[in-house]
């Protein structure tokens, strides 16, 4: 059905269409219009470009972008099947133009953006479970061609699906350090001329990031390279600015989400304007991609509905229960301390309290992100600043975590609410059950909190070796087992299927 579904779409495409080179595009794909227009000094002030795109009853209007050289393009992510039609609108009448597009059912990989689901979890929009298990590359379009392939190959291999990164960097692209986001002249930085050489890079990383399945959590404004480039200075109307030109070029990417990063540390910046940013990105994304203010020392209120989710910086894993019944969001550990043996406590975690870290927050209802301080002596960089290789032992060892919630049956919820189970017990109820062990080393336990009436396939796993271990025959309500008596154990139950 799906197939001639398609072959309708592009048979009717092919009668409507104004445009001969019409494309078939993906439902939450990304259709782009490019178009040939006179050069202009300044992409924020010089262009106005808008588009129409309109399916029966639903009209979307979409800002444009330009795009250096004379060109302007406009892109769009369809979030309905069928036949969009199109009109351009510009100050320049060579922009002009009317078309039409066939969106077409998304391909196996292609699920969508990632919204809120249920209050306190995530899910893709066609409603695939999404569990986020972050990373940290701050700088990762900043090295050579070849680092970045490493960053890629290291993200393929590792448990993570949201890379944290950020938009303004000091170089993006390594081999011409004059490309900057913004027009300096001397020492001036004009922040309301946009350099779109810049943003090509960022493009490029998002695009390459989808390809493997990673969210790009896109850092758009922070606290760092006040020497080179300072964000200090913008004014509110600079930052608005911006913020349309960034919604402009990315927002039709289906995987990015919007973050700042220690926003508390922009000291120019009042909470008013950190709501008015916010509320101005709530109001302009036409697509609603998640939003997040991360904080350093002072918290921002993430009840506040222009903040689709908590993102934090703490180490303190056992308020994950605690933040999400009191922003009623989900809560996700962005910066739980970085793995490493770095000059301070930020960047020298064990990576054995990583992974325990980030199975803690698992078990409360919340969601975790990796951070990485080894210096690579090859690139004189650290992971989480330039990405890389990864050289910590914490990726390795949350393959097994990935797995554990890989096979959960739906959505996994914190089940232990007495004294016994309290951080150690989550899952679906009456269908899988996972106990993480952590610190303790029992050497039996009896499952006497399971319902009645019902059999489960169990394994023991060693959290950190990744080893398995099948428990003999079925466990029932009130059965016990021998336990190694050693640490970072956790055990899965599943449901027995009766033939």
């Amino acid at each position: 059905m799906k197939y001639l579904r398609n072959v309708i779409i592009t048979i009717f495409l092919a009668i409507v269409c104004i445009d001969a080179g019409a494309q078939n595009i993906e439902k939450w794909g990304l259709f782009e219009l490019t178009l040939k227009g006179s050069k202009i000094e300044n992409p924020v002030t010089d262009n106005d470009l808008t588009a129409l795109f309109i399916q029966n009853v639903d009209t979307i209007s979409i800002r444009g972008f330009y795009d250096g050289d004379g060109i302007y393009k406009v892109r769009f992510m369809p979030e309905k099947t069928g036949i969009w039609r199109y009109s351009v609108f510009s100050n320049q009448k060579s922009l002009h133009r009317k078309g039409a597009f066939a969106c077409i059912d998304p391909s196996i990989f292609n699920h969508g953006p990632v919204q809120v689901k249920d209050t306190f979890n995530f899910e893709y929009a066609d409603g695939t479970p999404y569990h986020p298990m972050g990373t940290t590359i701050y700088g990762w379009l900043v090295p050579n061609p070849e680092v970045q392939k490493q960053t890629l190959e290291s993200l393929k291999n590792s448990p993570f699906n949201k890379g944290r990164f950020m938009i303004l960097v000091t170089n993006v692209n390594g081999s011409d350090p004059e490309v900057r986001p913004f027009q300096i002249k001397g020492d001036t930085i004009n922040y309301s001329v946009l350099n779109p050489n810049y943003f090509r890079a960022i493009d490029s990383g998002i695009v390459r990031l989808q390809r493997i399945g990673i969210e790009a959590d896109l850092i758009f404004l922070h606290p760092y390279d006040q020497d080179k480039q300072p964000l200090e200075p913008m004014t509110m109307k600079e930052i608005y600015q911006y913020l349309d030109y960034i919604i402009a070029r990315f927002a039709s990417y289906r995987n990015i989400w919007w973050a700042t990063n220690e926003f508390d540390l922009l000291k120019s910046r009042s909470m008013a304007d950190w709501d008015s940013i916010f509320i101005y990105l709530q109001k302009n994304d036409p697509y609603h991609h998640l939003r997040s203010n991360h904080n350093s020392y002072v918290w921002y209120d993430h009840t506040k509905p222009w903040i689709t989710h908590a993102s934090v910086q703490t180490e303190n894993w056992w308020m994950s229960q605690p933040l999400r019944l009191k922003y009623k969001k989900p809560v996700i550990f962005d910066e739980i301390c970085y793995e490493g043996d770095g000059d301070n406590r930020t960047v020298a975690l064990d990576g054995n309290v990583m992974t325990h870290r980030f199975w803690m927050i698992t078990v409360n209802g919340g969601f975790a992100t990796h951070g990485e301080g080894y210096l690579n002596q090859e690139t004189n960089s650290k992971f989480f600043v330039q990405g890389g290789k990864i050289l910590g032992i914490s990726p390795r060892q949350l393959l097994t975590l990935r797995e554990v919630i890989d096979s959960a049956p739906g959505i996994l919820k914190p089940m232990g609410f007495d004294w016994r189970l309290n951080n150690i017990l989550f899952g679906v109820e009456n269908q899988y059950y996972v106990y993480y062990l952590g610190e303790y080393q029992n050497k039996l336990w009896e499952f006497s909190e399971l319902p009645e009436g019902m059999e489960f396939e169990a394994e023991i796993i060693d959290t950190r070796s990744g080893e398995k271990k099948a428990v003999p025959g079925t466990i029932k309500k009130n059965d016990k087992i021998e336990l190694p008596g050693k640490p970072w154990l956790a055990m899965v139950l599943k449901l027995k299927v009766r033939q």
